[in-house]
């Protein structure tokens, strides 16, 4: 696996390997009203190489969700978080533990932007591309030259991103799963 990694190494998160879940708030009189929303991913790319030193690099992650419904209650219409996507907008490296030369795991902070459009009565309005702070991610690694499978997991507690005082997500937890196709 160390060999293969010495060139970029590109990775198919599956749906079936990976699952997320975040909190939404929507400010109301009183304070905030709040729900969990599972995120349904659809797939993405991570794209990760090893240096000489046996750092990690991770030079590429896109993941695409499913469309995330807000119920008419929330907003007093219907509404939808349409094409959600995470993409990486730095490379982030980081020390990695090997155990030998097909396993290893290392913690970075990655910087992600999310996109969304805002899909009300079945109109879309696209909002833009808010950075996100540097998330939390713990990279695991393992497998041989034939195939690579990764477990890539964030964890962020507390405010990860809020709009004009009115709505907030919090606590976000994913657990991505991704491998090389064999060769």
């Amino acid at each position: 696996m160390r060999e293969r990694l010495a060139t970029e190494t590109h990775l198919f998160i599956t749906a079936s390997d990976s699952a997320g879940a975040v909190t939404a708030q929507l400010r109301n009189g009183d304070g905030w009203d709040q729900g969990l929303v599972d995120l349904e991913l659809a797939g993405g790319e991570l794209v990760a190489s090893a240096t000489r030193g046996g750092t990690l690099k991770v030079s590429a992650l896109a993941l695409e969700l499913g469309t995330i419904a807000i119920p008419a209650s929330v907003i007093g219409h219907e509404a939808a978080l349409s094409r959600p996507q995470l993409r990486l907008t730095a490379p982030a490296e980081a020390p990695a533990t090997w155990n030998g030369d097909d396993s290893a795991q290392a913690e970075a902070q990655l910087a992600l932007e999310l996109s969304w459009s805002l899909t009300v009565d079945g109109t879309g309005v696209p909002v833009g591309a808010p950075s996100l702070p540097p998330l939390p991610v713990v990279l695991q690694l393992s497998g041989d030259g034939a195939r690579i499978t990764a477990e890539l997991r964030v964890h962020v507690a507390g405010e990860l991103w809020s709009w004009a005082g009115l709505i907030k997500l919090t606590d976000l937890d994913l657990v991505l799963g991704a491998n090389t196709p064999a060769r």
